[in-house]
């Protein structure tokens, strides 16, 4: 198996199909060095970006008010800090 991150599943029903492993098997440094963000924040920004074909001004003037990650698509958790406000 050429890819270290990946395995092959142990469950009858999957028939031997590859995997990635589990993120928490993996060394801090190992995953720095595949380039993942290192906050749920950054990882739905850089989603965001992957979604709108790479530009960050087309995450910016999104559109898609229904997809799950549309409030966090600039980097900012709009919840934060909020509590009960209307």
């Amino acid at each position: 198996m050429d890819n270290i991150y990946l395995k092959k599943s142990r469950k009858l029903a999957d028939k031997g199909q590859t995997q990635g492993k589990l993120p928490n098997s993996l060394r801090l440094r190992e995953l720095r060095i595949l380039g993942h963000p290192e906050s749920p924040i950054k990882a739905i920004r850089a989603k965001c970006i992957d979604c709108c074909g790479g530009s960050l001004s087309e995450a910016r003037k999104c559109v898609v008010i229904r997809c799950a990650l549309w409030p966090m698509r600039q980097g900012v958790n709009p919840f934060y800090g909020k509590g009960g406000q209307r």
